[in-house]
């Protein structure tokens, strides 16, 4: 008496179901997390009505976002929908949801807007008059971040190179990754931060790097950034999805593949 009865088409639900709770934002079904497998108050996806819980969701969402997705399709196999903007952001955490908009951003911007090679601010370019001399019309692309002052150079979204042109500047960072790229003494010279993309050298110690700019956590062998989830495993996982290149099967990428694939 005086309450209210949410009606629920039972018949968009693949997935047979124990009963109904109360939830923030309506009723939450007892169902058996696709994921996980485990029975848990879900609510089910909009786009195909399959059943994640909320805990195996994040994972997802947080591992795609570390790898730059800003279009995250739907974890289920079988969907070949996309998440919405709402349930990416309702499901990730807070350091999550700044990268998930920067790259949300980065996909709908022109070619006249660039971020910060330093701290991704957003800057956009605008052409100014004619230029007379050389040294001025390489200069009118010089770039100062106005949120963390680094200087760069909007035509080659480089660190600033005075005196050199983009090609020159271009040529000896070429040279410089030929020269990182070159195995002595059983390993690379240098190896670049998947983060800052500055170059670090190992001189001892194991293959878990840490950058001292930006304190990102990566492998010296294969330059991935170590990521760990439960159930997935880590990059020293010989069979994980995360796990180095270098530890299984390295000769035999597309059988590796195959394989993490099959267990994960």
């Amino acid at each position: 008496a005086g309450g209210s009865i949410e009606v629920v088409d039972l018949y968009l639900l693949p997935e047979p179901f124990s009963g109904l709770i109360a939830g923030e934002f309506g009723p939450l079904l007892m169902l058996s997390c696709r994921v996980c497998l485990e029975e848990k108050p879900i609510k089910p996806l909009s786009c195909c009505k399959k059943a994640v819980c909320e805990e195996c969701l994040r994972r997802y969402l947080s591992s795609q976002v570390q790898l730059g997705q800003a279009d995250i399709k739907c974890p289920i196999t079988e969907c070949s929908e996309h998440l919405d903007e709402t349930t990416v952001l309702y499901n990730l955490p807070h350091d999550d949801i700044i990268k998930y908009k920067y790259f949300l951003e980065l996909s709908r911007i022109d070619s006249s807007t660039k971020p910060c090679p330093q701290c991704k601010h957003f800057t956009t370019f605008r052409r100014r008059g004619h230029i007379p001399t050389p040294a001025k019309l390489e200069n009118k692309y010089k770039i100062q971040c106005p949120s963390c002052q680094f200087v760069w150079c909007f035509k080659c979204h480089s660190p600033w190179h005075e005196g050199v042109n983009c090609k020159e500047y271009k040529k000896g960072d070429k040279l410089l990754r030929h020269w990182a790229n070159e195995i002595e003494h059983g390993q690379r010279n240098a190896q670049k931060c998947p983060k800052c993309k500055i170059h670090i050298q190992r001189t001892e110690g194991c293959d878990h790097m840490t950058c001292s700019q930006c304190n990102t956590n990566f492998c010296y062998r294969c330059g991935e950034r170590y990521r760990q989830l439960r159930f997935f495993g880590d990059h020293t996982s010989n069979l994980s999805i995360f796990g180095c290149k270098y530890r299984y099967l390295p000769e035999r990428p597309h059988l590796r593949r195959l394989v993490r694939g099959s267990v994960c």
